[in-house]
């Protein structure tokens, strides 16, 4: 494991990207401990090129997870994490209309993912809602920012911010597995 944090990475990229690198970061580190395990079965180089290829029997994330958990590789909860980060990945890596953080169905969705409602537990940051700092005010006037604007003002979504620390949850969670495997 590197000591590179992924966190950050994932906040600073637009939302639709934030989904699909996390999505990737998932998938890689799902590969790794398949190759892994694999590997330690003496199966050659080329024949675990094949395995992971385009056309291989686990070049999708989903075939990946679904093996995982067959295996007893990452539990249930975890698996069903995988399953749902997939489905919300396809969201908006298919979506030709604008889809983020700040969508009902999205904010729906990572509601249901477990690793983020643990994220969402440990939240210690302010919530801005568009609407000032002021409780003095009424009637309080809202604030439209552009995406970009907010990002420059320092300003995360919630819903990203719960989801980013959700993927680094979740990444854990995977290394912690597959070291657990390896260990007995």
């Amino acid at each position: 494991m590197g000591t590179r944090k992924e966190r950050p990475e994932l906040i600073d990229e637009s939302d639709r990207g934030a989904v699909i690198v996390a999505a990737a970061l998932l998938e890689d580190d799902l590969s790794e401990m398949l190759k892994d395990i694999i590997r330690r079965n003496g199966v050659s180089a080329k024949q675990v090129k094949e395995i992971f290829d385009l056309s291989g029997p686990l070049s999708s994330f989903s075939s990946k997870a679904l093996i995982c958990h067959a295996f007893g590789l990452i539990s249930k909860d975890t698996f069903d994490d995988l399953g749902k980060i997939r489905k919300l990945r396809n969201k908006f890596a298919h979506s030709t209309s604008k889809v983020d953080f700040l969508s009902p169905d999205i904010e729906d969705h990572i509601a249901e993912i477990k690793c983020c409602v643990e994220a969402s537990k440990n939240f210690k940051g302010e919530l801005f809602k568009g609407r000032g700092f002021s409780a003095e005010i009424l009637e309080p006037k809202a604030v439209v920012l552009e995406d970009w604007e907010a990002r420059a003002k320092g300003f995360v979504k919630y819903t990203k911010a719960v989801f980013c620390t959700g993927i680094s949850i979740l990444r854990l969670q995977i290394k912690e597995q597959h070291l657990h495997r390896i260990e007995t």
